[in-house]
C-alpha cells in the first residue's frame, strides 16, 4: 500500500497532464493546423469560383490558370482534374484533355463523365487513325471492316454535332444517363 502511495506521489510531483507544456504545444499545433486548413479551403474556393466564372464566360485560358493554381494547392483534386480535362478539350488540346480525364479516373474510377469524355476523345483519335490507315493501305487491302467502323464513328460524331456547340461535355455526359 505504501508503494502505491509513493508511486502516485512521484507521478503527481513530476507533473500532471493538465499542466504539461507538451500538451499545450499539442493544442497550439492543432489550432494552427486547423487555421491552415481553413486558409487552404478559402483559397481553393476562391480559385474554383473564379475558374467556373471564366469557364462559363468562355475564357478557357483564364479558367485554366485558376485550375492550375488550385492544383498547386491540392494536386489530385478530382473536380479540378475533371475541369482541366474539359478546358483542354475546349482548347482543342485533346491529348492533354485525355491525360486529365485519365487522372480523374485514377482518383475515382466511377466518375462516369470522365469515362465518357475519355472514350469520346479516344474514339475521335481512332477515327483519325482509321482514316490514315485507309489512305495508306494497299490496293488489295480489304477495307470493309474499317469502313464499317468509320461509318459507326461518323454516325456517333454526327449525333454529337447536332447538339449546340455551347453545350459542355458535362451536359453531353448527363444526357447519356437519361
Amino acid at each position: 500500500m505504501l508503494r502505491v502511495v509513493l508511486i502516485v506521489m512521484m507521478v503527481v510531483s513530476s507533473g500532471c497532464a493538465f499542466n504539461d507544456p507538451n500538451l499545450d504545444d499539442y493544442y497550439k499545433q492543432q489550432a494552427a493546423a486547423q487555421s491552415d486548413k481553413q486558409q487552404l479551403n478559402l483559397k481553393l474556393r476562391q480559385h474554383f469560383e473564379a475558374s467556373e466564372n471564366y469557364y462559363k464566360a468562355g475564357d478557357f485560358v483564364k479558367a485554366e490558370a485558376e485550375c492550375l493554381a488550385m492544383l498547386e494547392l491540392k494536386p489530385e483534386e478530382e473536380v479540378v482534374l475533371y475541369r482541366m480535362g474539359t478546358i483542354k478539350f475546349r482548347l482543342g488540346q485533346f491529348d492533354e484533355a485525355a491525360a486529365y480525364f485519365e487522372r480523374t479516373i485514377l482518383r475515382n474510377p466511377k466518375n462516369g463523365k470522365a469515362q465518357y469524355n475519355l472514350a469520346s476523345i479516344r474514339l475521335m483519335q481512332a477515327d483519325n487513325h482509321f482514316k490514315y490507315y485507309a489512305a495508306m493501305a494497299g490496293k488489295d487491302a480489304d477495307l470493309s471492316k474499317v469502313s464499317k467502323l468509320m461509318a459507326a464513328i461518323d454516325k456517333f460524331n454526327r449525333k454529337q454535332d447536332l447538339t449546340s456547340q455551347s453545350e459542355s461535355l458535362d451536359k453531353l455526359a448527363g444526357a447519356l444517363k437519361k
